[in-house]
């Protein structure tokens, strides 16, 4: 895949890397003046310092991706920069000074929190400097001189494509060249907007793309339907081109995430991950080892769980359920039992069934995705773990025997299974998983279609950065019982 309109992220990127190693060795010089002379006879003593720099730079630089400082909308604002550049500091600093603490209490308390302190403060005034005050400067310098040029195909031409095509001939940095316009329901050669007519439509699209060297494709159509819009981003992934898309359709995600914006416009980014890709073989071991330790970090807390189900209700600690999986095959699916037993799920197939025909669109507000609130089913202890989904800890069991992954889409039961369309089911192409992208951003406040949705968007994306940042995203989900019934 082309990455031309990625450069302006790796200037910025050396830019954070040369402002971090000065930092450092500033504050080195004024915490221990006599350091470089002492290097000069101690070869190991200057090394040590050398990887505790890089230890710290690799630290902070997950903190700026993880607050998205590598992203166009955040380089080209200044209060926006500002804010998310101290959070990064702060978060970073966190962590180096619990690491420092944990392995070398004694050199945190002579030199160590001196070291830190004035490390943070060369940091905030040089970012200030340099990222909140120049940043806009230096990313409309790449863009005048071409060297973030972004060549754009413009999937779609009616109100949504003009309106895009509108949006990025005005943005004030102006690294976009709109190469034309490709729409299936107009006649080649069809006048679209100012000097573009369009250039075809999908079967030309490969023969475009390589004729006028596109960089990107952007995709922008009015209310089409969802498997439409889907067979039209599979078409245009399989160009190998960055693929972008602006649709109302897809609104969620542009709510739920933070997203990349063109001007005033929110861009969902889209790639190829092909099922069989070494990504997921990557994945498939982390979620191993991951589950593994943490069945053995959490053994205390599953015993005085199972007391608690005991003293509450009669019946098994574990509840074990028929679910549906990758490709629709079924397993065995766990859970801590939160339920009296011999109970009727009825009213929920009745619900769900109804409320997945629908779409989504429901009557009342308060129920959403399968679960229904104040169900008299659940026992009092029961509302709890499912309130803080410490229900859902047992299918590490799952992730280990091969049935789930840590991150994925839900799995489903079999009634749901049958009312799915043919595009819902692509959501469990992939291994179903303990959290996903709803839960991390939402659980229960999001529709059944934005749902399917934010799977199909996960699946296309997938990384094991985006799978981190869903786990670390759940944790404070959990622990607040946002959403959870």
């Amino acid at each position: 895949m082309k990455l031309r309109h990625t450069k302006f992220k790796y200037v910025f990127l050396a830019i954070d890397i040369v402002i971090l190693t000065v930092s450092f060795f500033m504050s080195l010089r004024i915490i221990m003046p006599d350091f470089w002379s002492i290097s000069s006879e101690k070869y190991l003593f200057c090394l040590h310092y050398i990887a505790f720099c890089l230890l710290l730079v690799t630290i902070y630089i997950f903190c700026f991706r993880f607050n998205n400082l590598y992203k166009r909308k955040t380089v080209t604002t200044r209060y926006r920069h500002f804010v998310l550049i101290l959070k990064a500091l702060f978060g970073g600093t966190i962590v180096i000074v619990l690491l420092m603490i944990l392995t070398n209490f004694e050199y945190f308390k002579l030199y160590g929190k001196d070291l830190i302190a004035n490390i943070f403060i060369f940091n905030l005034v040089l970012f200030m400097i340099f990222r909140a005050c120049f940043s806009k400067n230096i990313y409309k310098f790449l863009a005048e001189k071409k060297i973030s040029l972004i060549k754009v195909l413009i999937v779609g031409g009616d109100k949504a494509g003009k309106y895009v095509a509108k949006e990025l001939q005005h943005d004030p940095f102006a690294d976009f060249e709109i190469v034309g316009f490709l729409d299936d329901y107009k006649e080649k050669g069809e006048k679209i907007i100012g000097q573009f007519n369009n250039m075809g439509n999908l079967s030309d699209l490969d023969t475009i793309v390589h004729k006028h060297d596109v960089d990107e494709i952007l995709i922008a159509i009015d209310h089409a339907p969802y498997d439409r819009l889907i067979r039209i981003v599979e078409t245009c992934l399989q160009t190998e081109r960055s693929v972008k898309i602006y649709s109302d359709l897809l609104h969620v995600i542009d709510e739920k995430m933070d997203v990349e914006h063109y001007s005033s416009i929110p861009v969902i980014s889209l790639t190829q991950k092909p099922l069989n890709a070494p990504d997921w073989d990557e994945k498939r071991i982390l979620d191993i080892v991951l589950s593994s330790i943490t069945l053995m970090i959490l053994s205390p807390m599953f015993l005085a769980v199972a007391v608690g189900i005991k003293l509450s209700s009669k019946g098994p600690v574990i509840f074990k359920q028929k679910r549906f999986g990758k490709n629709g095959r079924p397993f065995d699916f766990y859970k801590f039992r939160s339920m009296h037993v011999r109970n009727s799920d009825s009213r929920h197939k009745h619900y769900v069934q109804n409320f997945i025909k629908k779409n989504g669109r429901c009557e009342t507000d308060d129920i959403k995705v399968f679960k229904i609130t104040d169900d008299p089913r659940v026992f009092k202890f029961g509302k709890f773990i499912r309130k803080t989904s410490i229900d859902e800890f047992p299918q590490f069991f799952n992730v280990i025997k091969g049935d789930m992954s840590l991150v994925g889409p839900r799995p489903c039961l079999g009634y749901e299974w049958e009312c799915y369309e043919d595009w819902h089911k692509n959501r469990l192409n992939i291994l179903p998983g303990c959290t996903g992208l709803w839960q991390a951003l939402g659980r229960s406040s999001v529709t059944f279609e934005e749902m399917v949705i934010l799977d199909l968007y996960y699946i296309s994306n997938m990384t094991l950065w985006m799978d981190l940042k869903i786990v670390l995203q759940t944790f404070p989900v959990i622990f607040l019982g946002k959403g959870g019934h």
